[in-house]
């Protein structure tokens, strides 16, 4: 069974403490209604009970109108969605020092929440760097080794063994080859080594002989200007967007578009594939391309209709887009 709300229940002891004191009073007075004015001074007592009540309702509205605002900001408050606040204003002392504390605690909560997302990505980042290197120096020797003696044993092997031997060294070579691209995707020494339009560049490229989808990059403003942590979530931002649109859209362009101004930025990955199904808006790992916005502030955005492709907006110290990369965006997939 519901239970009424705290104002019903005020309300209703207001107006039975009204009624009970009145009527206790009129019987007390040996008020009767055997005449005219005795039954109209009884329709203006009754009349004057209802307006007090009213009265009484009005003014508990408005008085728990702030605490109603509070539970409504409570039950829209996304820690994933951070900057949802409580307005201050409040016409008590009590009220408003309940703003605030819940203000304040929501404040404590995204930062423990960024905070520990900083911290479990770092140590993700940190764990994909150890597994790059692995697998360059000790696994990519390994076949290195391999391939070596796979040679010098074909060079003296019987003809009828040469063939298999060739082809197990052709194997042992794409193998290295795979291996050399997964550790340049778990660390990217480009981003390091030359700075993230260079790195951006290298992976378009890539993804492009390695899909032949037609993929334009544009890139506006000093990007070298974002801070080491904002590039590397940009890299790996538009890094899993690029696999999305390879594993999931159909398509057939994809623009990559990235502005800064003013320490200001945004970043758009677009495509004119199938779209993202309505029921699924943080499947293809957006939610954890959303931790890594909010590992540095950032706000990131999807974009996406069955049939209309879909668009990755990460915004970086803003909160409205550069329009100028969807003038550009649409020239390039038109």
């Amino acid at each position: 069974m519901r239970k009424p709300a705290l104002l019903t229940q005020v309300l209703a002891v207001n107006t039975a403490l009204i009624t009970a004191t009145v009527l206790a009073a009129s019987v007390a007075a040996s008020l009767r209604l055997e005449t005219a004015l005795e039954r109209r001074a009884f329709l203006v007592l009754a009349a004057a009970i209802l307006a007090t009540a009213l009265v009484n309702g009005w003014i508990l509205r408005r008085r728990f109108a702030p605490l109603e605002a509070i539970i409504d900001t409570m039950e829209r408050v996304d820690l994933a969605q951070p900057g949802l606040r409580v307005a201050a204003e409040a016409d008590s002392a009590d009220v408003e020092r309940l703003h605030g504390a819940f203000n304040r605690m929501v404040a404590r909560l995204e930062d423990e929440r960024a905070g520990a997302a900083r911290a479990v990505l770092r140590a993700q980042e940190a764990e994909r760097a150890r597994l790059g290197r692995d697998l360059h120096d000790e696994v990519n020797q390994a076949l290195t080794g391999v391939l070596l003696r796979l040679q010098a044993t074909a060079q003296s092997a019987p003809p009828e063994l040469a063939a298999e031997l060739r082809e197990t060294q052709a194997v042992a070579t794409q193998a290295m080859s795979e291996l050399r691209a997964l550790a340049h995707e778990l660390r990217p020494g480009s981003l390091e080594d030359l700075g993230l339009e260079a790195a951006l560049g290298t992976l378009i490229d890539e993804f492009s002989g390695r899909t032949g989808l037609r993929t334009t990059l544009d890139v506006r403003g000093d990007v070298e200007a974002f801070r080491r942590d904002e590039q590397l979530v940009v890299y790996r931002v538009v890094q899993e967007a690029l696999s999305n649109i390879a594993r999931h859209a159909c398509a057939h362009k994809v623009h990559v578009g990235i502005a800064r101004r003013h320490a200001r930025g945004t970043i758009r990955v677009i495509d004119d594939g199938r779209g993202i199904a309505a029921g699924r808006p943080d499947g293809h790992g957006l939610a954890g391309m959303r931790e890594r916005a909010l590992q540095v502030g950032g706000r990131l955005d999807i974009h996406s209709a069955v049939g209309n492709g879909t668009t990755v907006e990460l915004a970086l110290g803003r909160t409205s887009p550069d329009p100028i990369l969807t003038t550009i965006a649409t020239e390039v997939l038109a």
